[in-house]
């Protein structure tokens, strides 16, 4: 059987970069983002950005519904958007997505799914890649994006806020209520994120996948190897010019970068007083991942 894959981790952590870079192995298939609230065209069934769906969750089936319209090769969804192609390009499209469905393995690119990675590899037995990015280097790029949060989307969530972000229930509180900088946001999203992919890695680590940003900017290929041997991929030659192309370019986007620059790039973002905050601020955390050294 083919087994999709999900590629999560936070937001700003390379995702994206290294979704692309797994799509372009044989014969699999991209999806972008289904628990993307913003993106309206997917009409998904969730009010919350990092939704948390578990077993206990009482409109279980409505998600199970959704996630298997990006999955499953007959589905309702498949025809009504068969009824709104208008042109012959839309409807070769669709019967090759279709074809693709049949024949190759998805993967799913998706960061605002991390709190739901557990119902997700319970219910579709996917592989598991999750992206560990350093606390700085995060939050540096959400200063940069102006990317603030809205806390009452986990306080909203009571039983998220019973189970993974339990630990920082009083922090979640007085940032819903009181008004933060954007350094501060960062922090607490950076802990509760990977305070969450702590608790995967120690119960999960024999069978997923976990890789920090760094390690896939500074060795590309070898890192790159290594989750293709995890999640049985080839690792052809066109991924490998795919790597080269965005890793060795001198325009930069979230899929083009110089990858080794691209690691420290967060010392000049932050001054040494954030930089400092950051540190103490996420300790408790970072040190399942980092050492001093990458400081």
């Amino acid at each position: 059987m083919r087994k999709s894959i999900l590629v999560t981790g936070s937001h700003r952590s390379g995702s994206t970069w290294t979704g692309k870079v797994i799509s372009k192995a044989p014969k699999v298939r991209y999806v972008q983002e289904p628990f993307n609230i913003a993106i309206k065209r997917y009409k998904p069934p969730f009010k919350y950005w990092f939704q948390y769906i578990t077993s206990d969750v009482k409109d279980q089936q409505d998600v199970k519904n959704y996630i298997d319209s990006f999955l499953r090769i007959f589905h309702i969804s498949s025809l009504t958007r068969f009824f709104k192609v208008r042109t012959v390009k839309g409807i070769y499209g669709h019967f090759l997505d279709l074809k693709r469905r049949a024949t190759d393995r998805t993967i799913i690119k998706d960061p605002i799914a991390i709190m739901s990675v557990e119902w997700l590899y319970n219910n579709y037995n996917l592989d598991i890649v999750i992206i560990m990015r350093h606390p700085a280097a995060f939050v540096a790029s959400l200063k940069v994006k102006k990317w603030e949060f809205d806390f009452n989307n986990y306080l909203n969530q009571p039983m998220l806020m019973n189970s993974y972000l339990k630990d920082y229930e009083d922090e979640i509180n007085d940032f819903s209520r009181n008004q933060k900088d954007i350094i501060d946001q960062g922090i607490l999203l950076w802990k509760t994120i990977y305070g969450t992919v702590s608790y995967y890695q120690e119960k999960y680590k024999d069978d997923w996948c976990f890789v920090k940003h760094e390690d896939l900017s500074i060795n590309p290929i070898e890192e790159f190897k290594n989750i293709f041997s995890k999640i049985n991929l080839t690792f052809s030659d066109n991924v490998k010019s795919y790597i080269f192309e965005t890793t060795n370019s001198g325009v930069k986007s979230d899929l083009k970068r110089n990858s080794k620059e691209n690691v420290k790039t967060w010392k000049n973002r932050l001054t040494e007083e954030e930089i400092a905050r950051v540190k103490i601020g996420t300790k408790p955390v970072w040190e399942n991942f980092y050492t001093e050294n990458d400081w």
